[in-house]
């Protein structure tokens, strides 16, 4: 690809050998939400292929790329089984290597981490269509378009970075990214959208209907449910004036009511991402990673059969500071906000 700011990287046989014997070392490191995972996982990164290592790096202390697709991963197709039609997957042990494998690449770039309020608050996600729940705004629609959007805009402790890696993709379902050229917004509109004049809910993947009776924190959801009575008033764009981030999600953000001004400039950055989406189709053994600072992402509709052989990826929430959330973790050692 062309666009210096998504970026495609093709393994050769000898890295992909190099990354199934490296994961190979981590036999017995078990996938879960503790920080001696985090420990293994990031001092073996350091082993990873030195090209991957290098465009990791690079992506995190320049801001550049905004996205990068690496590609050359071994998916045992047999081995990871059916797609589910729930989440999580029920057998988590067949798909463990790809976990650990998106925790190693994970470490290069921060810390993962998950939510108490989604996924049962797994550290590593499923995203798969589910019966039901098609023409939802969330990762297991399928009919309806999944809106771009950064991951998890209306939490002011979201992801640094989002981690997707296809275990499978028949359908050939489309990824969409974008991101805004801000260069082609009025110093008016700029000035708008770095104001707090929008508005922000949750989205439903972090409601008690969407987790497991076993794992619901009364007050962990309380909080969830105030944020989405009481939406916040945030900003667009933030941190620097001149080189700004972008938070945005369309399905649950809207300019305040009345605010003639924040409407326009907000149509205004929405046409500009709209320009500007990209269309990737992952293929099994892609792994996508998304600066959530300054990308979106979403998908394209497609038809869910189903039967086992549905689109599956696994996803991993990525922050540059752990230590940013500590007062919504229970524990310095927790990997749950």
């Amino acid at each position: 690809m062309t666009d210096l700011q998504l970026r495609t990287v093709a393994l050769t046989h000898e890295e992909s050998t190099e990354v199934d014997d490296l994961l190979r070392t981590l036999a017995d490191v078990p996938v879960d939400s503790t920080v001696a995972l985090l420990h293994r996982t990031r001092l073996a990164a350091q082993e990873l292929p030195l090209r991957i290592r290098t465009e990791l790096t690079g992506m995190r202390l320049y801001d550049s790329p905004r996205a990068l697709v690496v590609t050359g991963f071994g998916i045992d197709d047999d081995r990871i089984g059916p797609t589910p039609v729930a989440r999580p997957a029920p057998t988590p042990e067949r798909t463990r290597n790809q976990e650990l494998l998106l925790l190693l690449h994970a470490a290069l770039l921060g810390e993962a981490f998950g939510w108490a309020t989604q996924q049962n608050g797994r550290l590593v996600h499923d995203v798969l269509p589910v019966p039901g729940e098609e023409t939802e705004q969330m990762g297991s629609s399928s009919k309806a378009e999944l809106l771009w959007h950064t991951e998890d805009a209306f939490h002011p402790l979201r992801c640094d970075y989002v981690g997707l890696l296809c275990l499978r993709n028949h359908q050939r379902a489309v990824t969409t990214l974008g991101w805004p050229d801000l260069s082609r917004l009025t110093p008016e509109d700029r000035a708008t959208l770095l104001e707090p004049r929008y508005l922000i809910r949750p989205d439903t993947s972090h409601t008690p209907e969407q987790n497991a009776s076993d794992t619901r924190s009364a007050e962990r959801f309380a909080v969830i449910a105030e944020m989405d009575d009481t939406p916040e008033h945030v900003a667009v764009l933030f941190g620097d004036p001149e080189d700004p981030y972008l938070r945005i999600d369309p399905a649950y953000m809207s300019p305040a009511p009345g605010d003639a001004a924040a409407r326009r400039a907000y149509d205004t950055i929405t046409t500009l991402i709209e320009d500007a989406l990209q269309y990737v189709a992952l293929d099994a053994g892609s792994l996508l990673l998304v600066d959530n600072y300054q990308a979106v992402h979403g998908r394209k509709p497609f038809a869910a059969a189903y039967d086992g052989r549905d689109r599956w990826l696994k996803r991993v929430n990525i922050t540059r500071d752990l230590r940013r959330s500590r007062s919504a973790r229970q524990s310095a050692t927790s990997l749950l906000v």
